[in-house]
């Protein structure tokens, strides 16, 4: 699947000015909804892209395989290939981006985003690693957007935390607005 088209057509819808709006409300206020409301914002976009041809379907809570139980928050079909994607939401509450100052350091969560990252994220690059076609990601939405040597620590530390689970940044986080970033990983098999 050729994910261009899908990834810029994700980022023109989160990164227009009432998205944008919620997204600073979700970083004053905490995380409570803010994943509910991006995967809602997600079918909404899915259908459009649907409408406008940029993919053929898609499907929300899929089952990963048959015989597993699992499920995917979305699996996206275009030009006959598929894409499972994940959602989640980092939030890290009444803070400016400048003060994530302790990203990455330590061992012990210091901050809600750390906490985050590590709580279900490597639940999620297992159940993505069982997907026996197509291909597999992870749509991280950072609330507000992190100073990009820190989040390149923070991302490089839980990587070598969770080896041999993989996965590559598709996105850069400074090309982003302070109110969201829109990160895009690709599970990578890292055997």
């Amino acid at each position: 699947m050729n994910t261009d088209a899908l990834f810029a057509a994700i980022d023109a819808h989160f990164l227009a000015a009432e998205a944008l709006r919620r997204a600073e409300t979700f970083a004053r206020h905490g995380r409570g909804v803010a994943e509910g409301w991006f995967k809602g914002e997600m079918m909404a976009l899915l259908e459009a892209l649907v409408k406008d041809g940029t993919v053929d379907a898609w499907r929300a809570d899929v089952p990963i395989a048959e015989d597993n139980r699992q499920r995917c928050d979305f699996r996206i079909t275009a030009g006959g290939s598929a894409l499972w994607l994940e959602v989640k939401t980092l939030v890290q509450p009444a803070q400016a981006s400048s003060e994530f100052g302790g990203l990455g350091k330590g061992d012990a969560p210091s901050t809600p985003a750390v906490a985050g990252l590590r709580t279900g994220f490597a639940d999620d690059l297992v159940k993505l690693m069982r997907v026996r076609e197509g291909e597999r990601g992870v749509l991280l939405f950072v609330v507000p957007r992190p100073e990009p040597a820190q989040w390149s620590e923070l991302l490089a530390g839980y990587a070598r935390r969770i080896a041999p689970l993989g996965f590559e940044e598709l996105s850069a986080v400074g090309e982003y607005p302070e109110a969201l970033y829109v990160c895009k990983l690709a599970v990578r098999e890292a055997f």
